[in-house]
This record gives C-alpha cells, structure tokens and sequence, in this order.
C-alpha cells in the first residue's frame, strides 16, 4: 500500500496502527505534543515531528506544511484533551490538501440514549463534541471523510471490567455491552485505506452483546479471579456494527470473551 499517511494520536490504537501501516509499505507520519515519545516513534520509523496539542489554544501553523504533504490522515484525538474539540479538528482539517482522505475515529457515546437498536441512521446527540466535529468534516467538500464510531476498546492489555473490581453492587446489570478489540479496529482501518473507502460513515462493534451483569461478572472471575456484582435492572442501546461488513465483507475475528 503506497500511501503517505500521517496520524494525529499514536496512543493505545493509533501506535498499532501506524506499525501495521508501515508494515504494509505507508510511509508513516506521527504528530505528538509529547517531547519524550520523539526518540521512541523514530526508532520504531514512523517519522515523528512535535506539535502543539494545548488544552487551551491549538495552533495549527506547526502542522500546515506536514498536512500539505500526505495523501490520508487518521484524526484519533480524545475530546477531553481540548478545550474546543471541534475547532481543533476544523484547525487540522483545514491544513490538508484538495482531496486528501481523511478517517475520522468518532465513539458510539454520540447517539441518544436509548433501549433499541441503533444503526448509522439513528439520532443522535446534538450537542456532543464529537457530533460537531464529525458536521464540519462532512461538510468540508474540499477533503473525503471516512467516520468511524468505535464501540468500547478492550484488548492487549485493556478490559474495562478494570474499572468495576473495586465497586459493589454496581448499577445498569441488565444494559447490553457495546465492544470491539483493538486489533479488529486496526484492521478496519488498513482495510479502509488499502480499499480507498471514502465518505461513509460505520458503526465498528462486535455482533454479541451480552449484559453487563453477565459479561463484567465473568471476565472478573476468569481473568482476576475476583467476585463482582451487578444490580439486573436497566437496559440501554445496541449498537448495529453490521454496516462494514455488508459494505466490503469485513469480519469481526477478535472475540470480546
């Protein structure tokens, strides 16, 4: 894949997938505000260079002649990091050349609450940061948007049953789980690149969703061997991650047990 990519976030998903797109023949960019990670991204040959992420006030001038270079570019950047979420995302995707695709990683916390089953089409939250963000980059005809809802994260050292080991008769049992592993969304990714996909929008979640009392209950006592308890009551969304897969055969092949 003869591509020159630049990603904005190399954290937990976005170091495997700038290993696998050099791995397939990208030349890989990475912009950090992190000064320490420098050394390390430049031994592993994704090509680094500092920016200034700030909080407060993002500026987009150390970026501009780095986004004028690259034919696709990976935004994976959490709002909590930014003040302006959405004006942040306007900054960078204003530096990129005409036609220059762009995959957006967006969450499925953006659509309303809801007990049903929800697909690319249901309403979502009008106000949320990633709503915004997601608006102006469709609407920015001079770019080609690819959309990713990512479901909850867990693989590799990560499993949100982590954050409920410590608690006692946590609330919402009975609410289905909405997953995927990261190694699924890396190969969605690559995938959406090697294929030229753009301007679309997919939910990427795996297809069993269990409830939480039975899912979190579980992973507990197989993997910490620890005895956790969910109240069965409540219930909440399924999220429909089916679109990918009638699009062009994409197949979920990392389990979420």
């Amino acid at each position: 894949m003869n591509k020159n990519v630049l990603l904005f976030g190399c954290g937990y998903l976005g170091f495997p997938v700038a290993k696998e797109l050099k791995t397939q023949g990208c030349y890989v960019q990475v912009a950090t505000h992190s000064p320490e990670k420098l050394k390390g991204f430049e031994e592993d040959g994704l090509n680094p260079f500092f920016v200034s992420l700030d909080f407060d006030n993002f500026s987009a001038d150390s970026i501009k002649e780095k986004c004028k270079t690259v034919d696709s570019a990976i935004l994976m950047l959490p709002p909590s990091n930014f003040k302006n979420y959405a004006a942040t995302i306007r900054s960078i995707a204003d530096c990129f050349k005409e036609n220059t695709h762009v995959i957006f990683v967006s969450s499925i916390s953006v659509y309303e609450d809801t007990s049903e089953i929800v697909n690319e089409n249901s309403p979502c939250k009008e106000n949320h940061a990633l709503i915004f963000a997601e608006q102006y980059l469709c609407n920015n005809k001079s770019i080609n948007t690819t959309i990713l809802r990512l479901a909850g994260l867990l693989g590799n050292g990560r499993h949100p049953v982590l954050s409920f080991l410590k608690k006692e008769k946590i609330a919402n049992g009975l609410a289905p789980v909405n997953l995927v592993h990261q190694q699924d969304v890396v190969s969605v990714i690559t995938k959406i690149l090697s294929k030229n996909i753009r301007n679309e929008l997919f939910n990427i979640c795996y297809p069993e969703h269990p409830t939480r009392k039975d899912f979190y209950e579980n992973a507990a006592d197989k993997l910490f061997s620890k005895k956790i308890k969910f109240i069965s009551e409540g219930s909440g969304k399924i999220v429909n991650g089916q679109k990918i897969v009638e699009f062009f055969g994409f197949t979920y092949k990392n389990t979420i047990y």
